[in-house]
Formats: structure tokens, C-alpha cells, sequence
């Protein structure tokens, strides 16, 4: 005889194993949005242990000369590896709270790591700084938390703030480009020690997935629960979309290894010398 199936408010909507195993744990949890300090917390702790897409980031940024944007900063996933290159860095975050906790992060740096870095609250979708950039860079799918006229305005964005012959770098998770079963997870350990479960769900074809993280079970005790639905944003589409915006598309590479996970594919785009310039409106 089969298991009754957890009700949706047992599984706090969660879908798939991932939801399941929020109802057996009860009481016991205790869920956080992404957007609020535990979630975000939680989930760029997750993110630090997934180093392959840093390390491409910082190949192709290696070759460029002049400051660097890092867009939806967080709290220096990217940033602070840049800084390490050596790098002018202005870290970008719409979140003030998040820019408080990037800069204590900072505080615990070299000095002369912290002066290559500045700070700017603005929304990525239209922002603008008095200054231009050799790349702008978009790590950790965060494209994809943008619907299709926010994206567009980012695109906008990013043209106005180029120089001539910068490099623009944004990253997406490529649903679909490989067989998988509509959920895929593990266990991941995290740089801090601390370790997580974490799922993805995503039914093909489906506009949204949905990436939940569970802190370690000790048997006892709360379990801290983070669950976020996302746009789904293929490397095909959002190649399409820069082109569409004036961008020449240099690379695409897939830069997570194939089988567990959907791959994120980080895309390299240029403007061509011909539109370098002014955005487009």
C-alpha cells in the first residue's frame, strides 16, 4: 500500500522529494524566502561551494584591462575574487542590507584589497554609475530573477556603461540541455563547513523551477528551509536576446560538469565597434 501524499500545507508548496521531506520534519522547520537575511544567507553559502563557474569568470576577466561591475553582487561571490585579480571592482546590489553585510566581509580583508573595491545600491535592470567598465559581469544565473522588460533595461544598461572593445559576462541555468528526471539533488558541502540537501525541481517545458536548500538534520532541533521559484532563461534564449539588444556573442560555455544538476552555461558578449556606444532606445 502506497504512502498518502503529503497535503500542500505540509510541504509549504514545496514540489517533489524536497517537499516531502519538509512534511515529515513538521514543526521542525522553519522557512525563509530567499530575499529575507537567513534565506540569502543561506543560499550564498550554498553557491560558494559551486567554484566552477567563479574560476571561468576570473579566466576570461583575467584578460581584460580596466575596472570591473559585478551586478547582483551579494555579499562577494564574485566580487571578491576579482578584487584578488588585482581589479577595480564596483560591486552593484539593490539590497542595502546585503551591501552592509559585503562590506563587514570586506572590513576583514587587506587594506589594499578593500581600497580596489567600491559600492552602489542601484536596481541592475536600470542603473546608472559615472563611470565606464572593461566588463561587466552577472554570475549566479541572477539574469533570470529579471522578467523580459527588466532584462531589457539591464541589457540597456550595460551598453550605456561598456568601453569600447568590454566584455560583458552573464550566466544562466540551461534547463532542458541535458535528460534528467524532474528533480535533481544532493548533498552539498559548503566552504563555511556547514552542510546542505539541495533539490531543484523543474518539469520540461515549465516557465519556473524551484531550488530548495535544507540545513543539515541533526535529528533534533529546528531545520532551516530556503525555497526559491525562478524564471527558467535558456542559453539559447538569452543568446537571442542579447542579440537582439546589439550584442555580438563571443563565447558560450558550459562551466558545471554534466549529470547531477542542470548546467550553467556562462555566455561572453561584446558590442560590436560599429554600435559601441550609447545605448539603443
Amino acid at each position: 500500500m502506497t504512502a498518502p501524499r503529503a497535503t500542500t500545507a505540509a510541504t509549504r508548496g514545496i514540489p517533489g522529494h524536497a517537499g516531502q521531506l519538509v512534511a515529515s520534519l513538521g514543526l521542525r522547520v522553519e522557512l525563509h524566502p530567499a530575499c529575507d537575511p537567513v534565506g540569502s544567507a543561506m543560499l550564498a553559502d550554498v553557491a560558494d561551494a559551486e567554484m566552477q563557474e567563479v574560476r571561468a569568470v576570473l579566466r576570461l576577466v583575467l584578460g581584460v584591462d580596466g575596472p570591473v561591475l559585478d551586478l547582483a553582487a551579494g555579499v562577494g561571490r564574485l566580487t571578491v575574487p576579482l578584487l584578488a585579480l588585482r581589479k577595480q571592482v564596483t560591486a552593484l546590489e539593490l539590497s542595502g542590507d546585503v551591501i552592509a553585510r559585503l562590506v563587514h566581509r570586506l572590513q576583514q580583508a587587506p587594506a589594499a584589497l578593500r581600497a580596489r573595491c567600491s559600492t552602489v545600491q542601484a536596481d541592475m535592470a536600470d542603473f546608472r554609475i559615472d563611470r565606464a567598465f572593461a566588463a561587466v559581469v552577472l554570475g549566479g544565473a541572477s539574469v533570470s530573477l529579471l522578467d523580459g522588460a527588466d532584462r531589457m533595461g539591464l541589457y540597456r544598461s550595460v551598453r550605456r556603461h561598456l568601453m569600447p572593445g568590454g566584455r560583458f559576462l552573464v550566466s544562466t541555468v540551461d534547463h532542458g540541455a541535458a535528460v534528467l528526471p524532474p528533480e535533481v539533488g544532493g548533498e552539498v558541502q559548503a566552504p563555511s563547513g556547514r552542510s546542505y540537501r539541495v533539490y531543484e525541481y523543474w518539469e520540461r517545458g515549465a516557465p519556473t523551477w524551484t531550488l530548495t536548500a535544507l540545513s543539515k538534520d541533526s535529528g533534533h532541533g529546528p531545520v532551516t528551509v530556503c525555497t526559491t521559484t525562478q524564471r527558467v532563461l535558456g542559453a539559447a534564449q538569452l543568446q537571442v536576446e542579447l542579440e537582439r539588444a546589439g550584442f555580438s556573442v563571443i563565447s558560450r560555455t558550459q562551466v558545471t560538469e554534466p549529470g547531477q544538476r542542470h548546467p550553467v552555461v556562462l555566455i561572453e558578449a561584446a558590442l560590436p565597434d560599429a554600435v559601441t556606444g550609447p545605448a539603443l532606445y
